[in-house]
């Protein structure tokens, strides 16, 4: 990679090295390469840099002159300065504005002045040996304007060359300030003028850095690590990066006067891939975006604050044996953290990040750790009492940090296996082990174990116990992750215990019968940790207990761990990241690793730092988090309508067939124009927001024909619409980014699709000419033969009457029938959805109406093809329409798959019959569909009565169908379901 880019619609674009250029929206990205056939291609696979102008055209360095993308036609237009220029002129290396409506070229072959909007190179600018005026080389590698339209320009093989405003004269200077000036120092790879005003030179070993108001002399040397500085970037607060031919990322550090460095390192997932990188950038939405030269594009979030990833053990330089997978955390004096892990524990600390003591495991030698997995730990809050390990082979106990380990066993191996520690009143710890609860005296080494009785019911629940806590009302909460059970409470004084259960018709039970966390936050509430939820005990006057649950807006994940702030906010950590939960307003927030926490975090693995903050392990280190600093700024997404496709051909793949008209870019289609005969199409579409895509929601509406907003997610970003009636449609898209911050302003997409020829006006016109012609002819001859053939002219009269009132017959039914089923269509249904309406007010009878709709059509279509799916919409019509009981009884084509019977003065039962009879006969037809759970073409039905009233219509018995269909399709589909009558 060599380049970025994000332009004003917000696609990122990529410049590479030798696979030319792409086109990203965050799920899929658009390839453009050269194609020596065809002179529209991308001129040349190398993309040294990427540029867009005031009017939002993109332009592109390449090795073969300067290319403009052409966002209507989908390819480019190539740019060379001519014969004229030096040699290797066409090597474009660089691109920026004039300050006005020009750009300024930098190539291989010196400097060229571009006029965009003429397409013409209006000045170039050589080295000649013959003038020192002119330019100092003509390899320029790097160029910057400054706030007076004077251009800097980094020449290769050394120095500086300085374009005055309106002027043709080159000033030459040197770049190492330096008494014995470096010669690496002095070639220039990159150049950046910051907020400030003040020049950043990169260079071949390190950065320059001139403030742009005092003289040339006052330029200095800036502490950088000795590497090639391939290009600069600043972010939306105006912090300068800067990337690295060797030495990764650097961050200017405004308030310490120095860089902040970042590198790749092998045993930290969240690290820079690699450290040859080549550019940087921060999109809209806060994302840092670096690209590598050969290990892609890495992205980091500026806009989230208060996390700091803790990646302990640097195994690739280690000596002993290390692993960052924490399975437990405690707090350790001195603000440092206790680390348990499956290859012994360690003392860290987090403010210089680094390990200050490791601990191994030694089962054979008196004194050492019992075993190399510690799953639990304690240590009192001030870090006066001993440090407690809970490990697969008993407890240990570490008095000091140099004292030995003293092991503790329990009688067994499930015993000794100590899945969670928490503290108890008077020097007591509750150890939860493989298959018992234990109370354990610290001072008289005195063991209670709690075993589950089958024959006392009030006895634990299960036996193994994976989560425990003492209350400060003394109360004890124990409960397995794995075995289920419940949550137990223990009366101390009793010996007995209390069993809590999920149960699926009681709302305030348990969210889930698997406990993996148990925590108690600074009021004294209980909070339970399940597989599938957070709940918060509630204690009841009556002395009940029942649960609040907070599992849909944390999604049913399973809560990990659960710590409190100082603020009583409540954090658990889960499989898809942190939540934290305010009580006070029930109000949820999401953090994951893309705003800076590590992944797959552990049970029971989190800790509450001395100075509030808080630690949560995992699998691949830790995550501190600084709740008071904790911020997550964010924009609303930017969306585009990003492929059009018409019988599965993308308009973007060649030329749209005849009866297909696109207008506008691809990148933001204006309209589409569609034969009915093509009116099957799809339309995708993304938020260019890139923080997380795959959480970004949509919601779209074809005006015109949904009838509602329909939602939709990241995995589900496209539209599909089928035999849409002719006329004219308003396609809109919106779309919220993972926060569920969504755009004011949809993208929008005009669709016509055009009527088949005997609907057009013309053909209407010819024809109503044709009748009224006609009727002239036939009062002409009728005055010429009034005399003569009295008789004969009336039965003339008559015959031509019939044949007028057949035209007129068949040109309604015409206009009132689908064209590929043979029923009625729409209009013809809601004409006769009116007229019976108001007849069943007149009689006082029962209005009919059943709502079917094909299951699985789409993918049937896909799978078998559309010509298939026509022809099982007519078999679908043909068998609707033989059990219409009755002459009377309307069969229509509501839309795409849907059909619709409407049957005057008939009951629930009989209507009620007849769709169970549809449904049946379909089935028993056995029309193969691989694409159905069923296997075979079936149906749903939604099937209402009503009398029509003063305050009912005829949208009311439509919804009422519309709504048990919708209940049909929820209960499996193959069904027939009757309305609900309204109470």
């Amino acid at each position: 990679m060599l380049s970025l880019l994000q332009d004003k619609k917000g696609f990122i674009w990529v410049g590479t090295h030798t696979n030319g250029l792409y086109r990203y929206n965050g799920y899929q990205a658009v390839k453009y390469i050269n194609n020596p056939g065809d002179p529209a291609s991308l001129p040349h696979d190398r993309v040294s840099s990427i540029f867009e102008d005031k009017q939002g055209r993109i332009w592109a360095a390449t090795q073969n002159g300067l290319a403009r993308f052409n966002p209507e036609t989908n390819n480019f237009t190539t740019f060379a300065a001519g014969d004229k220029a030096p040699k290797n002129h066409r090597i474009v290396k660089n691109i920026i504005a004039d300050g006005k409506d020009g750009l300024w070229i930098g190539t291989w072959g010196g400097l060229q002045h571009f006029d965009p909007n003429t397409g013409k190179f209006d000045a170039i600018y050589a080295h000649d040996d013959n003038n020192p005026d002119s330019l100092a080389s003509n390899d320029l590698n790097a160029l910057a304007l400054d706030a007076k339209g004077g251009l800097w320009i980094g020449t290769w093989p050394g120095g500086m060359d300085y374009l005055a405003p309106g002027t043709k004269v080159f000033k030459h200077h040197q770049v190492d300030p330096a008494a014995k000036p470096d010669a690496r120092v002095n070639i220039v790879r990159a150049l950046q003028f910051d907020n400030h005003g003040a020049l950043w030179i990169g260079t071949e070993s390190g950065i320059i850095r001139w403030d742009g108001k005092n003289d040339w002399d006052t330029r200095k040397a800036i502490t950088s690590p000795y590497s090639r500085i391939t290009n600069f970037g600043i972010d939306n607060k105006g912090v300068l990066w800067a990337t690295t031919l060797s030495a990764g990322l650097l961050r200017w550090n405004e308030s310490n006067d120095e860089f902040d460095q970042f590198v790749h390192a092998a045993d930290d997932p969240y690290s820079l891939p690699g450290d040859n990188l080549r550019a940087v950038m921060q999109d809209r939405g806060g994302m840092l975006w670096i690209a590598s030269f050969t290990d892609g594009i890495s992205l980091a979030n500026l806009s989230s604050e208060g996390f700091t990833r803790h990646v302990p053990f640097r195994i690739d330089s280690r000596s002993a044996p290390a692993s960052n997978a924490l399975l437990s955390l405690a707090r350790a004096p001195g603000g440092k953290i206790w680390l348990g892990g499956n290859v012994g524990m360690s003392l860290y600390d987090p403010v210089t990040s680094t390990v200050v003591r490791s601990y191994r495991a030694d089962d054979k030698t008196p004194g050492k750790l019992s075993h190399s997995i510690v799953y639990s730990m304690y240590q009192d809050d001030d870090g006066k009492g001993p440090l407690w390990l809970g490990t697969s082979n008993g407890l240990n106990r570490l008095d000091s940090p140099d004292s030995p380990f003293q092991a503790i066993h329990f009688g067994n191996t499930a015993s000794d296996y100590i899945n969670a520690i928490a503290p108890g009143a008077g020097g007591v710890l509750w150890l939860a082990t493989g298959n018992s609860l234990i109370r354990y005296d610290i001072k008289t080494d005195a063991r209670k174990i709690y075993y589950s009785d089958p024959q006392d019911p009030h006895s634990r629940s299960v036996n193994g116990t994976s989560a425990v806590l003492e209350d400060r009302q003394g109360r004890v909460w124990a409960g397995s992750e794995w075995n289920g059970g419940g949550l137990d409470l223990l009366d101390q004084a009793s010996g007995k215990f209390r069993h809590f259960r999920h149960s699926a018709k009681d709302t305030s039970s348990l969210s889930d019968d698997n406990i993996a966390s148990l925590h108690e936050d600074a009021q004294g509430r209980i909070w339970v940790g399940t597989s599938k939820g957070l709940d918060l005990v509630v204690f009841k006057p009556n002395g009940s207990i029942s649960f609040k649950s907070y599992a849909v807006g944390m999604r049913a994940a399973k809560i990990l761990s659960i710590e409190h702030d100082n603020d009583g906010k409540i954090w658990c950590s889960t499989i898809a990241g942190l939540y934290r939960l305010d009580p006070d307003n029930g109000k949820i927030t999401l953090f994951t690793a893309s705003d800076g926490l590590t992944e797959g975090f552990t049970v029971n693995s989190a800790a509450f730092g001395a100075d509030g903050t808080l630690y949560f392990g995992g699998v691949h280190g830790m995550t501190a988090v600084v709740p008071g600093k904790v911020k997550t700024s964010s924009v609303p997404p930017q969306v585009a309508i990003t492929d059009i496709t018409v019988f599965n051909h993308s308009l973007q793949n060649g030329q749209p067939a005849e009866n297909v008209k696109a207008e506008g870019p691809v990148t933001a289609p204006t309209a589409l124009t569609l034969s009915s005969q093509a009116s099957v199409f799809a339309l995708e579409f993304a938020a260019l927001h890139y923080t997380e895509p795959s959480g970004n929601r949509y919601s779209y509406q074809l005006q015109g024909f949904d009838r509602d907003w329909v939602e939709t997610d990241a995995a589900h970003r496209t539209a599909s619409y089928t035999n849409l009636n002719p006329g004219k449609y308003v396609f809109r898209v919106k779309a919220a980014n993972h926060l569920g911050v969504w755009n004011e302003e949809p993208a929008t997409l005009d669709i016509t699709i055009t009527p088949p020829f005997w609907q057009r006006w013309w053909f209407r016109s010819g024809f109503a000419a044709l009748v009224v012609g006609t009727l002239v002819l036939a009062y002409k001859t009728r005055i010429n033969r009034l005399t003569r053939h009295q008789t004969e002219l009336e039965q003339t009269v008559a015959a031509r009457t019939a044949e007028l009132e057949e035209s007129n017959r068949k040109l309604a039914a015409l206009s009132t029938t689908d064209g590929l089923t043979g029923v009625s269509n729409r209009r013809g249904f809601d004409l006769a959805l009116e007229a019976e309406w108001r007849r069943a007010a007149r009689t006082g009878q029962t209005l009919a109406l059943s709502m079917l709709d094909v299951d699985y059509f789409k993918k049937y279509n896909d799978h078998y093809g559309h010509l298939a799916g026509d022809a099982v919409l007519r078999t679908v019509a043909d068998l609707i329409t033989t059990h219409g009981r009755r002459t009377s009884d309307i069969v229509a084509r509501y839309g795409g798959e849907e059909f619709a019977l409407l049957a005057a003065a008939t009951d629930a039962t009989d209507a009620f019959g007849v769709a169970e009879e549809i449904c049946a006969e379909l089935v028993r037809r056995q029309l193969p569909h691989e694409q159905s759970p069923f296997g075979i073409m079936t149906i749903s039905i939604g099937v209402a009565v009503m009398v029509p009233t003063e305050d009912t219509s005829p949208q009311d018995l439509v919804h009422a169908a519309d709504q048990a269909l919708y209940r049909a399709k929820e209960k499996g589909r193959n069904m027939a379901l009757l309305a609900m009558p309204p109470m």
